[in-house]
Parts: C-alpha cells; sequence; structure tokens
C-alpha cells in the first residue's frame, strides 16, 4: 500500500530497487501534489504472444485485478492508443457502466471515478500500458497530464531498462550454449511451454502463498534457464541413450550448481547486477530437482524449504517433458501426464502446484496448440 507519509525525490524512484518499489516511490512523490491520484498500474505486451497482462500496481486494493491477460487485440480501446501513440482521458468512469470487461469492472468497484493511460514505448516498441487513477472525477487537467508525463517517460525508460537486462542475459546464455555445442532435447517449444504452464501454476496458486504479479512476469522469463548447467556436462553423459550409472548421475546432479556459477559470472561479466529478482532465478537453477519429500537433489530440501518459484518450475517442466516426443519416448497423453502428477504429488511434487496446473486444464491445452514443436535432427537425451 502507498505510504503517504514519505515523499522520494525522483532519484529516489531510480535508485537501485525493484519495479515494483520504483512504482511505489514515484506515486509517493505524485501523491504530494495530486492526493486524488490513487493508482498507478502498468500492464506489459508480450509481442511474441501479442498478449497484455498485470504487471506492477501502487495500490492494494481488495478488489484489485490480478494475475490477468488478453490479447491486444481484444482490447480494442488499448489497441487504439498503441496504433495512434497517444494518451487518453477519462474525466468519468461511469460512462463505461455498461462495460464486460472484467478490468473496467474491477476499476469501477474499487472506487476510481477518472483515469488517465500513457502507451509506453521503446522506440518503435510497444512496451505496455501505464495507468494513473483517480478517485474523482476530472482530475486529469491540462497543467496534470503535463507533470504525469514526465513521470511516464520515467516509467517507460525503467521498463524498457529492465526488458533489455532481461534480454542480455538471455542472449549471453543462448550464446555460451553456441559456443559450447550444447545440444538437449529441451528445444525452443518446450522451453515455451513449460515456462508459460510455470504462469499458469503461480496464477492459479492459492491467493495466500500466489506471488506477484512482478514476480510470476519474472518466473515467464527465468523458468527457461532451468537447466542452463547443462552445458558444463559432456556429451557423453548428457547424451548418452540408456540409463546412467551411479558415477554417471553424479556428475549429472552437478549441473545445478553449475548453472548458478554460470549465471552469477554472466551477470558480472556483462554487469547485470541490477538486474531485479536474481534470487529467484538462482533457486530455479539450484533446486528444480528437489523433491517435496527431501529425496531430491541439489541440497535435499523439503516441502516448503524448497523456494516456491522451484517447486514450480518443476512440475511445469515434468510435466512437458511427460507429453513431449522425445528420441527416447513417445510423447504421454495429457490425461496420463496428469495422472502421474497426481501420483507423485506429496513426494516428488508440491501438492498444491499440481492441483494449480490441474485446475487449468483448458488453458494448458491452449499453450501445447500454441507452442508446438518443429522436428529437429538428433537432439539430445536429457536424464
Amino acid at each position: 500500500m502507498l505510504n503517504e507519509t514519505h515523499q522520494p525525490t525522483l532519484a529516489d524512484c531510480c535508485r537501485d530497487a525493484d519495479l515494483g518499489a520504483r512504482i511505489l516511490a514515484i506515486h509517493s512523490q505524485l501523491a504530494g501534489f495530486c492526493p486524488a491520484v490513487r493508482r498507478i498500474a502498468v500492464a506489459v505486451y508480450d509481442p511474441g504472444t501479442q498478449i497484455v497482462r498485470t504487471f506492477l500496481r501502487s495500490s492494494a486494493d481488495v478488489d484489485e485485478l490480478t494475475c490477468y491477460e488478453r490479447p491486444l487485440d481484444e482490447v480494442p480501446s488499448l489497441q487504439a492508443l498503441a496504433i495512434q501513440r497517444q494518451p487518453r482521458i477519462i474525466d468519468d468512469l461511469a460512462t463505461l457502466a455498461w462495460s464486460t470487461s472484467a478490468h473496467t469492472l474491477r476499476i469501477l468497484a474499487s472506487g476510481y471515478e477518472s483515469s488517465f493511460t500513457v502507451p509506453l514505448f521503446s522506440g518503435t516498441q510497444l512496451l505496455g500500458f501505464l495507468f494513473f487513477d483517480a478517485d474523482r472525477k476530472s482530475v486529469f487537467t491540462s497543467p496534470l497530464v503535463a507533470q504525469l508525463m514526465v513521470y511516464s517517460q520515467l516509467i517507460a525508460l525503467l521498463v524498457a531498462h529492465d526488458r533489455t537486462t532481461i534480454n542480455i542475459l538471455m542472449g549471453a546464455v543462448r550464446t555460451a550454449m553456441h559456443f559450447s555445442r550444447f545440444r538437449d532435447e529441451e528445444t525452443g517449444a518446450h522451453l515455451a511451454r513449460m515456462s508459460h504452464y510455470a504462469k499458469v501454476i503461480a496464477a492459479a496458486l492459492p491467493p495466500a502463498i500466489r506471488l506477484s504479479d512482478e514476480a510470476i512476469e519474472y518466473l515467464l522469463h527465468f523458468a527457461p534457464l532451468h537447466d542452463v548447467g547443462k552445458i558444463a556436462v559432456s556429451d557423453g553423459i548428457l547424451r548418452k541413450p540408456g540409463h546412467l550409472n551411479e558415477e554417471e548421475r553424479a556428475i549429472m546432479r552437478t549441473h545445478v550448481d553449475h548453472g548458478a556459477s554460470l549465471i552469477d559470472a554472466m551477470l558480472g561479466e556483462f554487469g547485470l547486477g541490477e538486474l531485479h529478482h536474481v534470487p529467484m532465478l538462482r533457486n530455479i537453477i539450484l533446486h528444480h530437482h528437489e523433491n517435496f519429500d527431501g529425496t531430491g537433489y541439489g541440497t535435499g530440501l523439503a516441502g516448503e524449504e524448497i523456494p516456491l518459484e522451484a517447486r514450480i518450475v518443476k512440475v511445469a517442466d515434468v510435466f512437458d517433458a511427460l507429453t513431449s516426443q522425445r528420441p527416447y519416448k513417445a510423447p504421454w497423453s495429457v490425461d496420463d501426464a496428469f495422472a502421474y502428477l497426481e501420483k507423485h504429488s506429496g513426494t516428488q511434487f508440491d501438492p498444491t502446484c499440481v492441483s494449480a496446473l490441474a485446475a487449468e486444464r483448458e488453458t494448458v491445452m491452449l499453450i501445447r496448440e500454441r507452442f508446438q514443436d518443429v522436428a529437429e535432427p538428433e537432439l539430445a537425451t536429457a536424464h
């Protein structure tokens, strides 16, 4: 919730903190000269899927819309702002009472009466949308809008910088894989599916343990890096067609430590120390092979000792591995994969994460349809 007793400067807003904290700092400063603006929110645009989803907010209203996404072309009002690259003022939100949009209805239910919306761009690339919502009608006068456009530019820079930092890290990882001639069964489609399954699980968890929209966005980006440490494992082990012996399994298990070390080195080498949620990334890499009953690896954690993001990624990764074609097996049916997760719920898997994915079966099927495998020769066997 916004702390109105603290009035930071713009320099405070730009210090090394996660984006959510920066939005709170910006809102705290804004409250000093326009307390009627009770909410700032950012929705991000994913150009790959053309989906807009909730990301950041500075309020904690009971009716706040979270874990929400829509294809941009299904939100004509926002699509028009993106095309025109122009902001929009609504002086009386009651004129939208006829709307069936979940977002609009939640805004009205929270008592907001006027709004100012700005499309955010980095060059020609649409980043998302910035929303200022006020608890009175006709708040957004020309002088206030001029001030808010300065904040809009700052927030656009923060979001663009955040995206650029993630893209640099992902590019560095892909380059390392290329030059190590790393080959595994983890195709681009697999990584896309499992990362979206992870997002689905995170959004469907009970509210008491659910991650924030900001954290879920990072989970989506970080999940594909879970097995990056396999580039340090020899082909003789990584691509062995049969079962590994005990010594080979021990070497294979070192990939989680190698992965964490590789990421740490890249963050330092590429000057990405300001990347937010690095502990989440390291947790995913180090702990996605932990079992809920404590029999897994890297450190033998059990139950809720295992970081939630790692428990989520484990379920998402195994589900997609089961339902995907591999050189050593045919794909399982979705029913059989869900049955496997349920059978091993509480031993291999966090039961809450299994239930969350099972409850979103329709979304799972849409993800499978959206990210389909393309045949690739000689894909490696994983263990």
